[in-house]
């Protein structure tokens, strides 16, 4: 559904070079001036990038949607979408998607871009990017600043009160100005983009690996950078971001805390049974949300490398988040346990001795965290559409 490409041409002497490949999606609801806007742009950050780190051979790509008459708000997550199949079939490093439409944000109201870490992934709004007035600042140089400071942040730099391109931006105004890396922010994407360049798993001929053996693989060659990938994606921060299924989880545990049946159940149970519940809930909850929510790309194909590293860490990320949501309320559970449930009251429903209540109470705390965090993914799976990939996949806005 393409309806043009363009690739900057790559200079002889560069071939020697390890090569990064950048892919620009120009999305059709840009005009043909803010196409050409967006081009220019393309090719400044390819001049830039060369400049800076010119042991690399950079590759530019561009590639034009067809035009479209939707110009409302758009969610984020189809622009990853599209962005994805185009990364996985161009096997591009990193990808920008520039469109003309509002970005539907959930933390601001307006959003002049965002970056998604796991799947190298930034997008561009030029909704507020522009200024008629002040023709000092046109839209080129400030696409051109905006696209070096999320490819910073792409690799793991954060913002700054420096001039550089790596300065905290909050207005389209807070791009003009901007010019450059600090040596030391220059020196780690050099050490990055050699990560970056290297042959691809799906490059070394190796066919008779398998699926787990590639996945392996490629996990392996990530090894450095998918933990970074997985940390910008927050997985301690799901029990507040993800409301309804904090909610959900929080009522069900009111109720089995408060309930005598709960108590005789746990006290009856083993700590090996109540470890092995506890691991069998979150890893439930975790596959049912991936699956519900379609969290992992299945497309048909040849394996890549880099949908294995986007899929496995979005495994990893949202399990590492369910353990945190069970933390959370096997932490809360042990406080109601032990603040408002006495001895006395415990041994009557469950014929423990004072010296068992203890463990009874820590029993009883694990097994409503188990249930009710089983209880509360049924709430995230009513979540709107594209909130909670934005939650996992969407690192930040700006």
């Amino acid at each position: 559904m393409r309806q043009g490409a363009h690739e900057q041409e790559t200079p002889p002497q560069a071939e020697k070079r390890p090569k990064v490949e950048i892919g620009w999606l120009l999305e059709g609801d840009l005009t043909s001036e803010k196409r050409e806007v967006a081009r220019s742009a393309a090719a400044a950050v390819q001049r830039s990038l060369a400049t800076w780190m010119p042991d690399f051979d950079w590759v530019t790509e561009t590639l034009d949607r067809p035009t479209t008459a939707d110009f409302g708000r758009i969610e984020p997550v189809r622009l990853l979408d599209a962005a994805e199949a185009d990364r996985d079939l161009r096997s591009w490093d990193f990808v920008f998607v520039v469109t003309a439409r509002e970005l539907h944000g959930r933390e601001l109201s307006r959003v002049l871009g965002m970056t998604s870490g796991i799947f190298a992934t930034a997008l561009v709004s030029t909704a507020f990017l522009d200024d008629p007035v002040r023709h000092e600042a046109p839209l080129a140089s400030r696409l051109h600043a905006f696209a070096m400071h999320l490819f910073g942040r792409l690799n793991g730099h954060v913002p700054d009160r420096s001039s550089t391109w790596m300065r905290q931006v909050e207005d389209a105004e807070d791009l003009d100005g901007m010019e450059g890396f600090e040596p030391a922010v220059v020196a780690d994407l050099a050490k990055r983009m050699a990560e970056v360049a290297d042959l691809r798993v799906e490059e070394m001929g190796d066919e008779r690996q398998g699926r787990l053996g590639f996945y392996a693989r490629s996990l392996w060659q990530n090894r450095s950078h998918l933990p970074r990938a997985i940390l910008r994606m927050r997985p301690w921060s799901f029990p507040l971001k993800l409301r309804r299924l904090t909610t959900a989880a929080g009522s069900a545990l009111a109720v089995l805390v408060m309930t005598a049946e709960s108590w005789e159940v746990a006290a009856n149970l083993s700590a090996a049974t109540i470890l092995v519940l506890s691991i069998a809930a979150v890893a439930v909850t975790s596959v049912y949300l991936i699956r519900v929510q379609h969290l992992v790309t299945a497309r048909q194909g040849p394996l890549r490398e880099q949908r294995a590293v986007s899929n496995a860490g979005t495994i990893i990320a949202v399990g590492a988040g369910m353990a945190v949501t069970y933390a959370v309320v096997l932490a809360v559970a042990w406080l109601l346990a032990f603040g408002l449930f006495g001895d006395p009251l415990i041994a009557s429903w469950t014929g423990a001795s004072d010296a068992e209540t203890a463990s009874v109470r820590i029993r009883v705390a694990a097994l409503a965290a188990s249930l009710s965090v089983l209880i509360g993914a049924l709430g995230a799976s009513f979540e709107p559409y594209g909130y909670f990939r934005h939650v996992t996949q969407i690192d930040d806005e700006i």
